[in-house]
């Protein structure tokens, strides 16, 4: 699996419906459920395993749940050695575990299953000060050829 690989298809994700925990091309999916729709696609191989959170866990849960189930999977990486095709996760509060992800473009964005009112799709946002500065961990899959 290349980088190239994992940009392109995650390309192809975009303006996909945004859905709590769902996870198929074309029709839905969740922040989570892209990056394990662009696995899927990739390498034929499904994650079946659901992480059992709930939608706006952030809001009032201090466990972290998403950081210890992409350590089952992926490999983690320093956040400074991220490159395209490498997960982020996001904490969009200091005292929030990490609750969103996304798959890096190139230095300047990444694509991601954004689920806020008015937007509900996937995109590709800039990644500003604002969003760098609320990284907290880096990933890449297990078959990156580097």
């Amino acid at each position: 699996m290349t980088r190239e690989q994992i940009v392109t298809e995650a390309l192809q994700w975009l303006n996909v419906r945004w859905q709590h925990q769902a996870s198929l091309k074309g029709v839905a999916c969740d922040c989570i459920g892209l990056v394990r729709g662009v696995y899927a696609e990739i390498t034929g191989f499904t994650i079946t395993d659901i992480i059992d959170y709930p939608q706006t866990a952030f809001y009032y849960c201090r466990d972290e749940k998403l950081y210890p189930e992409l350590q089952k999977y992926l490999v983690e990486i320093p956040v400074s050695d991220a490159r395209p095709g490498d997960i982020v996760t996001f904490a969009l509060k200091e005292t929030f575990p990490d609750h969103h992800l996304g798959i890096l473009v190139d230095d300047g964005f990444f694509i991601h299953a954004c689920g806020d009112i008015g937007v509900k799709k996937v995109v590709q946002t800039r990644l500003d000060d604002r969003w760098r500065e609320n990284i907290r961990h880096a990933f890449k899959f297990p078959e990156v050829i580097d």
